[in-house]
């Protein structure tokens, strides 16, 4: 057996969860609602909204999504391995021929799988009227790319949140970890890129620094899982993924939400691995 296993099981437990059918009713519900407004306030003057422009609208890419996504997938992961380990059902796993690796990648697997058909499906119904409503124009390829950086984006907080979970030991300390984690990247980190610029203007910037103000605040944007995705989609919702003078800029926040999915599990499990159970 292997992770495979795992995380096909725990695909097919999240999906089925009521929790998730529910916060996925309630996402495509706001999102449906938030490109309602948006054509009632843009499109008011019978012309023509495009899809994209909907997307870039501040209630879905920074209101919805942007704090959301991060909630759900937190809540999806907190208790992944933890959740089992008070249990004992841990135990049983491990008994079977699963390494604690296969544990922790199946659980990140299935349980982002889990979470990219609850993407797919919040935005299938806005899709569907994009697609039928002379209202909107439909533009597709920025459309799937945008589903597809949500769906990352939730990988990586399912990642953070399997991480801890491996790491901590007890469902407590989970959930403690994971309201901090929801705080600093989806409230503290953008508060401080802003206050960084105001303190900039007003006061001035040391000298001492090693960085400019603008290098600084990009640094903290590419760090924040939140702040890459806004990066990467700022560009797919405008002129095109992999365009335009900053380039680089989108390769490195790309790279970072797939750094996100991929080092907090590796991290989660040397922990684990010298834990007793």
């Amino acid at each position: 057996m292997t992770w495979t296993v795992v995380a096909r099981k725990e695909f097919e437990d999240t999906i089925r969860s009521r929790w998730l059918i529910g916060l996925s009713l309630l996402f495509a519900l706001l999102v449906g609602a938030a490109v309602y407004v948006t054509s009632l306030i843009f499109g008011s003057g019978g012309s023509t909204l495009s899809s994209t422009e909907v997307l870039r609208a501040f209630p879905i890419k920074d209101g919805i999504v942007t704090t959301l996504i991060p909630l759900v997938a937190l809540v999806a992961a907190y208790n992944a391995v933890v959740g089992e380990r008070e249990s004992g059902s841990l135990k049983l796993l491990l008994a079977l021929p699963h390494s604690r690796a296969d544990v922790v990648a199946g659980k990140v697997a299935g349980r982002g799988a889990a979470l990219a058909v609850a993407v797919v499906a919040g935005f299938l119904v806005p899709a569907l009227v994009f697609v039928f409503s002379s209202t909107f124009a439909f533009e597709a390829v920025a459309y799937v790319q945008y589903v597809f950086l949500v769906a990352l984006l939730a990988a990586a907080f399912v990642a953070v949140g399997v991480g801890v979970s491996a790491a901590v030991s007890s469902d407590r300390l989970a959930i403690a970890a994971a309201v901090g984690v929801y705080l600093v990247f989806v409230a503290l980190l953008g508060a401080l890129q802003g206050s960084l610029g105001l303190f900039a203007t007003f006061v001035g910037w040391p000298e001492w620094m090693p960085l400019t103000v603008q290098q600084t605040t990009r640094v903290l944007r590419l760090v924040n899982p939140t702040g890459a995705f806004k990066i990467v989609t700022n560009r797919a919702l405008g002129t095109g993924l992999f365009t335009g003078p900053d380039v680089r800029l989108q390769i490195s926040g790309l790279v970072m939400l797939v750094a996100w999915v991929v080092i907090p599990p590796l991290a989660g499990l040397i922990r684990f691995e010298e834990m007793d159970l």
